[in-house]
């Protein structure tokens, strides 16, 4: 036989045997990463089941039914997967519906009848993974559109587009955008419903338990809802907005900062309309031992399962507690009808080992460890404004604000066992 020839055939054989390899080896990743996905939903009221799974060489199709369990009924959805193993990797085109208990409960013909259209036979969404060899994928997802004149009610409703890549450690990268959508009625009432665009990325790592770590951001730009008849008018309307979500884990321990901004909200009931505008809010919490984060979410989701918290659950808490944390609200502002209120606050619960929630007794004896702070500043004109006038003269008479020029301010503190209000000791109840 020819050497080049058998050589050559020998280097085919060996890249066919690999190639098998490769795809069998695919398998056995669908089929552990399938595991991890049932187990980690044990512990919760979902449950993941294989309704069909048929498996060649070069290709498989595995569906899957997601249940959710809440109150006694359940609802699942289908998630249809083809799936095509290649030496390089594999390709799986995802289709996910519900299945038909959604219509179960529906009497009325006409919505069962478009329910089912929309959202049971055809793909509510649909898209492609593609899986490398070491692991890294690439996600492409989007929703249905929807165009439909029920009754008369008109709806409208853009593709939800997503795209996600990672890799084994759980590293991720998603990126989604939304183009809004409308609803508008007209009969014995007229009802306007509009969200405007939105879009939304994440980069960060999923640890164990799902616990993800990074930065989430999102935007959009506003809704409004309108709804008037003979009788009454009434609307709101949201201006642009902004969320931000960071976190990160040192020395084994958890610090997320949250923020977001709302550039105006009014709400008009036809006699008396008020507007908030620069609205912010940021938030921060730091001190979480992670491990014992991740346990206590795994723990309070068996209890959503069962129905009532195991004793785990309790020694997490109590772990939590005695790790201590700290909590704060740098910023909280907005203006009501251009008169401005903001908040500042801060909470510290230092480490401890007398944290014990079966115990009211040990709970009482932390007072003394905890520090708190607290200032809120209001603009004078605020006393003025009609929908907050009755509860900002009831501070007033208790107290709780105090004047500060031709504003108004509270001020409170906690520490070593001794709290303040603007100066004045306040009596603790223990």
């Amino acid at each position: 036989m020819n050497k080049t020839l058998l050589i050559s055939s020998l280097l085919v054989a060996g890249v066919v045997v690999a190639g098998v390899g490769t795809l069998l080896l695919t398998d056995r990743q669908i089929d552990a990463a399938l595991a991890q996905l049932q187990n980690s939903a044990a512990s919760s009221s979902i449950t993941i089941a294989v309704s069909e799974d048929q498996s060649s060489l070069m290709e498989r199709h595995l569906e899957l039914i997601v249940s959710v369990d809440q109150a006694g009924q359940s609802i699942s959805v289908v998630v249809d997967n083809d799936i095509q193993k290649r030496p390089w990797g594999a390709k799986i085109v995802h289709r996910l519906h519900f299945d038909e208990s959604l219509l179960e409960q529906i009497e009325d013909q006409p919505t069962e009848a478009i329910l089912r259209k929309l959202l049971v036979d055809q793909a509510l969404i649909s898209g492609t993974t593609e899986v490398g060899l070491t692991g890294n994928y690439n996600s492409e997802l989007v929703s249905i559109s929807v165009d439909e004149l029920i009754d008369q009610t008109q709806i409208r409703v853009s593709p939800l587009r997503l795209s996600i890549s990672g890799d084994r450690a759980g590293h991720l990268e998603s990126d989604g955008s939304w183009q809004g959508a409308t609803l508008t009625m007209d009969d014995q009432e007229q009802i306007a419903v509009s969200v405007q665009p939105m879009t939304f990325q994440s980069t960060g790592q999923y640890l164990s338990a799902g616990f993800f770590v990074g930065e989430e951001r999102f935007s959009g730009e506003g809704f409004s809802f309108d709804i008037s008849s003979e009788e009454a008018t009434l609307g709101y309307e949201v201006g642009k907005m902004t969320g931000q979500a960071n976190s990160q884990v040192s020395d084994e321990r958890l610090a997320v900062d949250l923020s977001f901004t709302m550039d105006q909200m009014t709400f008009n009931d036809g006699t008396e309309p008020m507007e908030l505008t620069d609205i912010m809010l940021s938030f921060a919490m730091s001190g979480l031992v992670v491990e014992n984060v991740q346990s206590l979410m795994q723990n309070l989701n068996s209890m959503e399962a069962n129905g009532e918290p195991s004793p785990a659950l309790m020694e997490n808490a109590n772990q939590l507690l005695r790790n201590g944390f700290k909590l704060a609200m740098p910023q909280w502002q907005a203006s009501i009808d251009g008169q401005r209120i903001a908040l500042q606050a801060d909470f510290e619960l230092p480490a401890n080992d007398v944290a014990d929630v079966n115990n009211p007794f040990s709970m009482m004896g932390l007072v003394s460890s905890l520090k708190a702070n607290a200032q809120l500043d209001v603009a004078g004109g605020l006393s003025e404004v009609a929908i907050v006038a009755e509860p900002f003269s009831a501070l007033m008479m208790t107290g709780v604000l105090v004047e500060k020029g031709t504003d108004y301010q509270m001020d409170f503190t906690l520490a070593d066992g001794a709290a303040t209000l603007n100066g004045e000791a306040v009596p603790l109840p223990f």
